[in-house]
């Protein structure tokens, strides 16, 4: 699309398909597992990103408040007029929400009117009724949202689902991103042809050949589980293998950092004193996010066929927490 010269968030078959489906008489969701209007705030003159101060992370553009906030920890912050760090004026909104999606559509389309249900829209008691119900009985053509209408949705009336990023997650520091990626792009394309009217699922991404995003798009789930058994089986992942997740955190960069060597260090002399060559320590390293409300954050990650029986051999020092088998590992 970007060589054809396309710069719409749009591509042309979803630009079609939407347009064809409106003009129809028939309903289309729109999903974007990212909240807010841009992603990215940043100084264009020295390129400064405007970040959480106390995670560390990049603060998201909210146009409905004309806040920055953290999605992580909630802080806020008013829109900056001029760059913290130069004082530059040219301050730039990048990146995609689904607050923009929701003007994107209604720009592109004009007299289409679009109703947006994410975390920011169903803050109040009943919201999440009120939008169904409004959306069921035809008060808007196209539904903007975030994973929570990925599934548990009827809408016989809905012809066409457009993802309009699918990479989001998909390179997360974690063993089960691509598994996560694939969930949800099976769920969303449900939301389509529940009806006698069939549907369309249409999926943008950067990673076309990502197997996690062609069996998704293929809704072939025999390829997905063989190449991810493959992998994990490969790398001695859960299946067929164990996980312990340690993670330590401090207010002080440099305490975080030294516990984190020091007790990492004692748990591979463990290993090596009693002879449990089938444990692998990966680690110590800085977790994802490496700051989260204030605090630093490093972890370890034992891996093998019984890890547990690394740590009843080691004493875990205060400060620690210690998740066996975890579900996520950032």
């Amino acid at each position: 699309e970007l060589r054809e010269g396309n710069r719409s968030i749009f591509s042309r078959v979803l630009a079609q398909s939407l347009h064809d489906c409106v003009a129809a008489g028939h309903q289309a969701i729109l999903f974007l597992n990212r909240r807010g209007a841009s992603s990215i705030v940043q100084c264009r003159d020295c390129g400064h990103t405007l970040r959480c101060r106390r995670c560390d992370l990049p603060l998201t553009y909210h146009a409905q408040s004309e806040r920055l906030l953290c999605h992580q920890c909630n802080y806020r912050l008013n829109s900056p007029r001029a760059c913290p760090q130069c004082h530059g004026s040219r301050i730039r909104y990048l990146g995609l929400g689904t607050q923009r999606v929701m003007e994107e559509v209604e720009q592109a389309f004009p007299g289409v009117k679009a109703i947006r249900w994410d975390r920011d829209t169903v803050s109040a008691r009943g919201a999440h009724e009120s939008i169904m119900e409004s959306f069921e009985r035809g008060d808007a053509q196209v539904l903007v949202g975030t994973q929570m209408i990925a599934k548990g949705l009827h809408f016989p009336n809905v012809t066409v689902v457009g993802v309009l990023c699918a990479d989001i997650g998909l390179f997360m520091p974690d063993f089960r991103a691509g598994e996560r990626v694939f969930q949800l792009l099976c769920q969303v394309a449900g939301r389509t042809g529940r009806g006698p009217l069939g549907g369309q699922g249409i999926v943008q991404t950067y990673s076309p050949n990502h197997y996690a995003v062609a069996a998704a798009s293929a809704q072939d789930y025999n390829e997905f589980y063989r190449k991810e058994m493959s992998y994990r089986e490969e790398q001695e992942l859960p299946p067929f293998g164990r996980l312990v997740h340690l993670v330590y955190v401090h207010t002080n960069e440099d305490r975080c950092r030294q516990e984190a060597l020091r007790f990492g260090g004692a748990l591979k002399r463990q290993r090596d004193v009693w002879g449990f060559t089938g444990v692998d320590i990966l680690g110590p390293a800085p977790a994802y996010p490496p700051r989260l409300r204030g605090r630093y954050r490093w972890h370890v990650i034992l891996r093998g066929r019984d890890p547990v029986f690394l740590l009843e051999k080691t004493p875990i020092p205060q400060g620690w927490t210690v998740d066996i088998d975890p579900i996520s590992v950032t």
